[in-house]
């Protein structure tokens, strides 16, 4: 298996202010799953980022509904951007 894009390439760095009680969290995030603060970090953004999908495809799917009356799931789920 191939090297991460984090491994080949020198990432982009973002400073974040966190308060304290949120630091807390990340802190006992990190011991709990053995994982680094930029790990954390990372895996928080990627589900951001697939939830922020999904309910974007909820909503075209909601859409398509409203207006053909017929349930698109299959056709969807096989677009290659769902």
């Amino acid at each position: 298996m191939g090297k991460t894009i984090y491994e080949t390439a020198r990432p982009t760095v973002i400073s974040v202010r966190v308060a304290d009680d949120q630091m807390d969290e990340i802190r006992r995030l990190m011991e709990k799953k053995k994982m680094s603060a930029s790990d954390i970090m990372r895996e928080a953004f990627r589900v951001l980022v697939e939830n922020a999908e999904r309910k974007r495809m909820d909503a075209i799917r909601a859409a398509a509904v409203k207006y053909t009356g017929t349930r698109v799931d299959a056709t969807l789920d096989a677009h290659p951007c769902a």
